[in-house]
């Protein structure tokens, strides 16, 4: 793309647009990066002509490279080239319209002939592939006929409805077992989300329950409505805490379909970047990771089929619903939470797979060990926890959510 096309491209975040940098802004950090390699590998020299080499930091632009002068751009190991090849990438089309890429890369090969492969496909062809991927995740886990679904509407739980209906399929499973719910609740969660599940749903011949905010009460046995109660958790610890709100209400209510259905498994979207984030935080944070991808939540055997699927190539299923599940979002996050995604992001950017390759790794570690992190249940509630976190701080949020959830007796031996 010439430099007169340059600003056909734009960053869109649900904050809004931001510009791309200039080709005269990029720097020397960043030729390396779009070269596909890392710049702490590499020191930078200026060239001034008189036998001599001059440090520079990677951070100049091509626009401040003292002019009529070189620069030279040091492996400072030794790296075997030829082994690796990063800038050698192979495309190969499997569609006209393509709408993404599936990342094939060998980085190190003993012969020294290291393919990098990068297979463009259509939708079609992803579905086809996602789809059967959770249907063999549901099949290695011996996946029951009873089961709950959390059905958003965007691309990850619209791939889960149509893996599990080819699950069932196979099986010989009546479909009508299969509960997926999508809860209501502006501006958490759209109505126009609903439609999308709703349809979906009634395609595979699943029961599809949609909770507004009267019938999410009534579920979950409250005195209030859900929307009375983001009202005050927004108040005291911000409105950036949406998602956490978010998905600690899908959870509970959740396990609760699940009890008035006699199903014990809860099926849900986490896709390969999320469960990345979460052990990202976990490891930084020095502490046991939760186990994935099947994680005992209380009574519930919480599933997560598309675990190991990163999300672009689940948004790729479905591109038209995709974009307006993100159109639909609330522009709020936390700090820490935006953070821990982008450096989640940041692991397949240069090496792809290397996020699933640290997940399967800590995966075996952990099962030989017996080193997962438990989560265990706070008597008198639904609630667990992983123990962490400060007592007074976990007693003022369990008051909270006490004062709308009466039934709770926290404290005592109740039983869930």
């Amino acid at each position: 793309m010439g430099a007169e096309n340059w600003d056909r491209v734009t960053l869109l975040f649900s904050a809004g647009a931001r510009p791309l940098k200039t080709a005269r802004q990029l720097t020397i950090a960043d030729l390396l990066l779009a070269n596909r390699f890392p710049p702490s590998l590499f020191q930078a020299y200026e060239v001034p002509g008189d036998g001599t080499l001059k440090p520079i930091p990677h951070s100049l632009t091509l626009g401040e490279i003292t002019p009529g002068r070189n620069v030279i751009v040091q492996c400072m190991r030794n790296t075997d080239i030829e082994a690796l090849r990063p800038t050698e990438v192979e495309s190969i089309r499997h569609s006209d319209h393509p709408v993404t890429a599936m990342a094939d890369y060998e980085y190190s090969h003993e012969t020294k002939e290291p393919e990098h492969r990068l297979h463009l496909v259509d939708s079609a062809t992803m579905r086809e592939i996602v789809f059967g991927k959770i249907a063999d995740f549901l099949t290695k886990h011996d996946a029951p006929a009873k089961m709950v679904a959390g059905i958003s509407g965007g691309g990850d739980s619209s791939s889960i409805v149509q893996g599990v209906s080819r699950y069932v399929t196979a099986q010989g499973i009546d479909p009508s077992g299969v509960t997926c719910f999508t809860l209501v609740m502006d501006p958490l969660w759209p109505e126009s989300a609903a439609d999308r599940a709703r349809s979906l749903c009634e395609e595979a011949g699943f029961t599809h329950q949609v909770l507004y905010p009267d019938d999410i009460a009534g579920l979950l046995e409250m005195n209030a409505s859900p929307s009375e109660l983001w009202e005050e958790f927004s108040r005291s610890y911000g409105p950036d805490s949406s998602h956490f709100f978010g998905t600690f209400f899908v959870n509970l209510a959740g396990r609760a379909v699940c009890s008035t259905t006699g199903a014990r498994h809860l099926l849900v979207g986490y896709n390969r970047e999320d469960l990345m984030a979460e052990l990202l935080f976990c490891l930084i944070n020095g502490r046991r990771p939760m186990p994935y991808p099947v994680r005992r939540t209380g009574e519930v055997d919480v599933m997560m089929p598309v675990w190991d699927v990163p999300k672009h190539l689940l948004d790729s299923c479905y591109p038209k619903f995709s974009e307006i599940n993100y159109s639909e979002r609330v522009d709020s996050t936390s700090m820490r939470r935006s953070s821990i995604y982008y450096l989640a992001h940041c692991l397949d950017a240069l090496v792809p797979q290397m996020s699933l390759s640290l997940m399967a790794g800590v995966r075996t570690l952990m099962d030989d060990l017996d080193g997962w992190q438990r989560l265990s249940s706070i008597p008198g509630t639904p609630l667990v926890h992983t123990g962490h976190g400060d007592p007074d701080t976990q007693a003022e949020m369990i008051g909270l959510l006490n004062r709308y959830f009466p039934q709770w007796k926290p404290g005592s031996d109740q039983a869930e």
